[in-house]
């Protein structure tokens, strides 16, 4: 069965067998310091340990100068395939060397250009962001999907870049709109961990997700 482009945010503990399900619906997984923090290192290592993801994204939004960075870095290494960072950090002394240390071990970097909250301000976007990301040159950009215009925006200024985009559901952006806008995948969290049955809701998900993409990709006649 063809992957949905869909990245779980792992919260918080959930039945292994389940996990596995949803993993073969799925793209990826991104864990947290929620996750970390109540399972360890090693719980987490063990719940992730032999599940079908094509990427496990590491989100510890990480945002110090580069030998904070690296050490942190270095606890996940054997248990993730991504980082996501600020950008708002800049480059010299801190992006530069975690990027050196990230490419040195084949692992890949996501920076934050645009957050989903109402408190985030897209004017550092074109002030900063913008060029610590060209100089950064990462793998991948989040991009809140409460902002589709700047979906637009980050999509149009950087066309090679995977974008993948946080606050589609419970922080009220649509299912799909944010592929329909430019993104490459959507991160759901709280939809599917919350859900008596997650499962389940991941189908939902899923159905929902390629029902508004075909509609917003179908030529209008």
């Amino acid at each position: 069965m063809l992957k949905s482009n869909i990245i779980l945010a792992l919260d918080k503990g959930m039945d292994k067998n389940t996990l596995k399900e949803i993993g073969e619906l799925i793209y990826g997984v991104k864990i947290g310091t929620p996750l970390i923090y109540d399972l360890g290192l090693n719980g987490v290592k063990e719940l992730l340990s032999g599940l079908d993801f094509n990427e496990i994204i590491a989100d510890l939004k990480l945002a110090d100068i580069d030998n904070t960075m690296i050490l942190i870095a270095q606890k996940l290494t054997n248990i993730v395939d991504s980082y996501i960072a600020h950008s708002f950090i800049g480059f010299e002394g801190a992006l530069d060397r975690l990027k050196d240390y990230l490419d040195s071990n084949n692992k890949k970097l996501y920076l934050v250009a645009s957050m989903s909250h109402r408190g985030w301000n897209d004017s550092l976007y074109e002030e900063f962001i913008k060029v610590v990301i060209s100089k950064v040159n990462p793998y991948g950009l989040v991009v809140g999907a409460t902002r589709p215009e700047m979906i637009k925006k980050v999509r149009s200024d950087f066309k090679d870049k995977i974008i993948i985009s946080p606050g589609v559901g419970v922080q009220g952006a649509e299912i799909g709109s944010a592929i329909c806008n430019g993104a490459d995948y959507e991160i759901i969290g709280r939809t599917i961990y919350d859900s008596l049955d997650p499962l389940n809701s991941t189908k939902e998900v899923v159905k929902k997700q390629r029902e508004k993409v075909s509609e917003c990709k179908t030529p209008k006649t």
